[in-house]
């Protein structure tokens, strides 16, 4: 066993006997009956409570990152039939067969193509010429830019993407990362862009998958990709301007001009790949064929999802978002000219996403069925369902965003917030995804920690700002989210 296996086994003990004393309080520890805001009382069965205790058992250990999270996935999803909550067969047709799985292959596929083409660094280097030599315009345009992005790629891709362009503009203009003001501002406001743009369309992240998810299973509403965007566009529109002042005021630039050519200085993260692509893009020559191909790709989905409502008007042709996707994959995949290779994918695809939002489907669905949602929902948020929308809004987002700390899994978060949060209006004269979207649009944000999303930590790993940089600015922009979502959700859907 190597060093570092046995440095993670203290954590794999306490932890698993941490999350295993959970499951046995809300299994065998009678709990109190909880009165909901209709005078209902509820009680949770012994079916109920084991539902509970397999949630809290998974939650403490995605928290705690005992196990990898697709492997604590399927560990709940084994204990859902063996403690009698559902069905084994139940809990595949609610998981594996959710229509959200094709629908986050076919967005995987294409993502991957964008960036292994080197479409996306090709646009990314062109942005920050455009952007010119003022530190704070770059700033912005990075934001902004990072953003666009990961509203159709996902706020990890993009991460990854920006991270070494922005530590080489850093490092090319003399300045040390993590020693920096304007690195500092750079480096948030890339992972801040991702995280925010992330909400602007359902294809921005496995949570907004989730969301939609569970509000056709849960509660039988089919929430379209235009019906997202009326709330997450705006939303996220709104958080960014905030977003750069905060940054500016905490950490002015030290620098007046930057180099204009700083974004294709040669430094060492990039790799021998990405040098080759950057002297494609410094060189000016034609999209290749890689690129175009998955532009087409990406073109075709876009078309589909925005005509989907034309085309069942024109033609009786259903279109699903989840269709959409997987035909946009397939025009990306179908050149048998070499510009694309399933080989590749295969081992750039994080395919443990997929086991995620799987198993996440399977333990909302038994939580929801079983009452423990109910029963949990109306002891967390109690009457909220009866407030008014703006301050219902504000303070379900807050929520959200305060329970998202304890997670750095989006989809973790979402897997055990969304079917409670559903569970909560309770025979409430709301509509449904009038309650769900403040939550739905809060679970991807986490501005504070730096362990709280994937993308921040791909920018702290080089070092380019602190733990407590990102808490100092965090803190105020938890804050104006929330405002903006409340807002925005009161604005648009009353």
């Amino acid at each position: 066993m190597s060093e570092p296996d046995r440095g993670r086994l203290p954590r794999v003990y306490w932890g698993t006997a941490i999350a295993a004393g959970a499951f046995a309080v809300a299994r065998f520890v009678p709990l109190p009956d909880v009165v909901a805001a209709s005078g209902e009382i509820l009680s949770l069965t012994a079916t109920g409570r084991s539902a509970l205790g397999i949630v809290m058992f998974t939650a403490i250990l995605w928290a705690l990152e005992v196990f990898p999270f697709p492997v604590t996935a399927l560990l709940g999803a084994v204990m859902l039939p063996l403690f009698g909550v559902m069905g084994w067969t139940d809990v595949i047709k609610s998981g594996a067969g959710s229509d959200i799985v094709p629908f986050l292959l076919g967005i995987m596929i294409l993502s991957t193509g964008v960036v292994e083409s080197g479409l996306a660094l090709r646009v990314s280097k062109r942005i920050v010429r455009m952007a010119g030599s003022d530190p704070k315009r770059v700033v912005l345009a990075f934001l902004l830019f990072s953003g666009f992005c990961a509203a159709w790629l996902g706020n990890l891709a993009v991460a990854a993407i920006l991270q070494p362009i922005a530590v080489a503009i850093i490092v090319s203009n003399g300045l040390v990362p993590g020693h920096s003001n304007f690195g500092t501002a750079l480096s948030i406001g890339c992972a801040w862009g991702a995280l925010i743009g992330s909400i602007a369309t359902p294809a921005g992240g496995a949570s907004n998958l989730i969301a939609i998810g569970f509000l056709r299973n849960l509660a039988g509403v089919d929430l379209g990709f235009t019906q997202w965007m009326a709330v997450g566009f705006p939303a996220a529109m709104l958080m960014m301007a905030p977003a750069w002042a905060i940054l500016i005021m905490a950490f002015p630039p030290e620098i007046e001009e930057l180099r204009v050519d700083s974004a294709d200085a040669d430094d060492g993260e990039c790799g021998s790949e990405g040098k080759s692509r950057g002297a494609i893009v410094a060189n000016g020559s034609p999209l290749t064929a890689h690129e175009i191909w998955a532009l087409v790709g990406l073109g075709v989905m876009l078309t589909l999802w925005f005509l989907s409502d034309w085309l069942k008007k024109a033609f009786g042709m259903d279109m699903p978002m989840s269709l959409g996707a997987i035909i946009g994959a397939v025009v990306y995949l179908l050149p048998v000219n070499g510009t694309s290779s399933w080989d590749v994918l295969e081992h750039k695809i994080n395919w443990g996403n997929l086991v995620l939002v799987a198993v996440g489907m399977s333990l909302g669905a038994g939580v929801y069925d079983s009452g423990a949602a109910a029963w949990l929902a109306n002891a967390v948020f109690g009457r909220m369902a009866a407030l008014q929308p703006f301050p219902r809004a504000l303070l379900l987002s807050t929520a959200i965003m305060l329970f998202k700390l304890m997670f750095s899994s989006n989809t973790a978060t979402a897997s055990i917030v969304m079917p409670v949060v559903l569970a909560a209006i309770n025979g409430a004269a709301v509509d449904p995804w009038t309650f769900l979207a403040p939550a739905a649009l809060a679970s991807p944000l986490a501005f504070i920690l730096v362990t709280s999303a994937p993308a921040n930590l791909v920018f702290h790993d080089s070092e380019c700002f602190s733990v407590r940089d990102m808490a100092v600015v965090g803190i105020p922009m938890t804050i104006v989210a929330a405002i903006c979502i409340a807002f925005v959700c009161t604005l648009v859907l009353g």
